[in-house]
């Protein structure tokens, strides 16, 4: 009786550990380039949704030690070695069987906006409005430009650029690599927090004038636009 008990209190022990296991992976996971998102993993109790360029996914998912087992309704699916760190909330996953791969790190965020500020290491605080605003993602005519704070500083980002020093130079080649009957919608996508001073605001537009393209647009939200399900700007001409 005593060894039944205590093999009843390690199955316990073994349940309980995989279910803080689990519980620690349960949540939204992003991995993106170039300030785009690629791929978004939800976990939940009972499913893991997959977005990847290929659509969405419903699965099962269980864990065991460093192993991640994901299923296609009853039959057995594909299986993960997995590194989970907690601190920098950050997820590696390997492939296992056939040609085993790395797949991008995966980083926690709360919504895919929280991820897209962890991408650009800023805080940008969007200002609202009532008007109508306009899709600004449209056959990549927008040229982004981040304006927010990085430990209070206020920092200015392209999407291939930590400042805006080579500005000119990006906008040319922007310019140039976009299709002949598109060049005449290219735009400025002016990503900025709302607490940014009027005058920092206008230094900025003066420093893109000086540029080929000419309209800026700049991102709001409102009721309905929170970006909180999927990064797609809308903007209005300022």
């Amino acid at each position: 009786m005593k060894h039944i008990s205590t093999y009843i209190s390690l199955l316990l022990l073994i349940g309980c550990s995989a279910s803080k296991q689990e519980n620690k992976l349960i949540g939204n996971w992003y991995s993106g380039k170039d300030n785009r998102i690629e791929e978004a993993l939800q976990f939940y109790k009972d499913s893991l949704v997959l977005y990847t360029q290929f659509g969405k996914k419903t699965l099962k998912w269980s864990t065991k030690r460093d192993k991640i087992y994901v299923y296609y309704l009853k039959e057995e699916g594909i299986t993960y070695n997995y590194t989970l760190d907690e601190r920098k909330q950050t997820l590696k996953l390997k492939l296992i069987g056939g040609e085993a791969s790395v797949l991008p790190t995966l980083t926690k965020a709360k919504n895919p906006y929280a991820f897209f500020l962890k991408m650009i290491d800023m805080e940008i605080e969007l200002p609202t409005t009532e008007s109508k605003l306009n899709y600004l993602n449209e056959n990549n005519t927008a040229f982004n430009i981040y304006a927010g704070y990085n430990n209070n500083t206020l920092t200015l980002k392209t999407d291939t650029s930590a400042n805006l020093n080579n500005l000119k130079y990006e906008v040319d080649a922007f310019v140039t690599n976009s299709r002949e009957e598109l060049k005449p919608f290219l735009k400025f996508n002016l990503v900025a927090d709302k607490n940014i001073a009027k005058s920092d605001i206008d230094s900025i537009k003066q420093l893109l004038n000086k540029t080929a393209i000419k309209p800026i647009y700049r991102t709001y939200k409102n009721e309905q636009i929170n970006y909180k399900g999927s990064i797609n700007w809308f903007g209005k001409m300022e």
